[in-house]
């Protein structure tokens, strides 16, 4: 069952534990894409990746092109090299014990033909109606780090979006394949340690409410790139439009309320409101 599959991890600027984390999911894979996408690679890291693991293949995109692009470019390897599934991870996520086999156990009870992602369930979540007997949910989205993509959903729905250079590059892909009826699927019986960048939770009247302090250029993405999918997908998913649109107000509260910066990651949300209304897409230049 575990056979023929590929997997992908996304650096950029990465710390030393990068090894310790490709190390909890390697042996799982057939073969690794690393793909790089830090303006200056670092040769002390490629020496001990070449050392470290054996069934490694490395693509330095020689600047940094953005999530999609790295995905787009080792889905495309893995689909050439025939493999059926890519794992998609993050430079700073761990796999649990027996993740990767434990997630195709979903193809038991679900034709492997109509899946598109079998996802994890996420350390940082805490809410427990995530999970139910089945162990086996059918969601609209989930995060890339720690997916199963089907190759063959892949070769139907075509490439990442690129343009969006990192937010919300895994929403758009996600209501993607479900427009085009594959299954975005959550194995809630295996985990995934993944860490949210600087997310820090605060004490408001009474009640603890998590801000997720992202810089003022992921805060510009995150908006752009937010309104176009509410945009796109509106009248197909209107509770995720709903929880959307909720959330893009909740989030310029908290940065109000708790977050460093304020000033300047209102200037980008507000860069973003425009950029989405002049249709402009793209790396940000400032």
């Amino acid at each position: 069952m575990i056979s023929n599959i590929a997997g992908v991890v996304v650096l950029y600027n990465p710390e030393a534990d990068v090894f310790d984390n490709i190390s909890t999911y390697y042996n799982s894979l057939d073969k690794l894409y690393v793909v790089d996408n830090s303006e200056v690679p670092s040769e002390k890291l490629l020496l001990k990746l070449k050392k470290s693991f054996s069934k490694v293949e490395y693509h330095h995109l020689e600047n940094n092109q953005g999530i999609a692009k790295a995905l787009n470019v080792a889905a495309s390897r893995a689909f050439e090299e025939g493999f059926d599934w890519l794992l998609t991870m993050d430079q700073d996520s761990q796999a649990s014990e027996g993740m990767v086999p434990t997630l195709l156990e979903v193809c038991a009870k679900i034709p492997k033909e109509r899946i598109g992602i079998i996802a994890p369930k996420y350390i940082l979540e805490t809410d427990s109606s995530e999970l139910d007997q089945n162990n086996i949910q059918e969601v609209d989205v989930v995060i890339t780090s720690g997916n199963l993509l089907n190759m063959c959903a892949f070769k139907e729905v075509g490439p990442f979006r690129e343009d969006f250079f990192i937010d919300y590059v895994d929403h758009e892909y996600c209501l993607r394949l479900k427009l085009s009826n594959y299954k975005v699927i959550k194995n809630n019986k295996v985990i995934l340690y993944h860490k949210l960048g600087e997310s820090k939770s605060h004490s408001f009247l009474g009640y603890q409410v998590n801000a997720s302090h992202h810089n003022f250029l992921r805060r510009y993405y995150i908006t752009r790139n937010r309104l176009a999918v509410l945009k796109e997908f509106k009248s197909r998913f209107p509770q995720y439009y709903r929880n959307e649109s909720t959330n893009n107000i909740r989030e310029l509260v908290k940065i109000i309320l708790f977050e460093k910066n304020k000033v300047s990651k209102v200037k980008s949300v507000v860069q973003g409101y425009k950029d989405f209304y002049s249709n402009k897409f793209g790396k940000y230049n400032g």
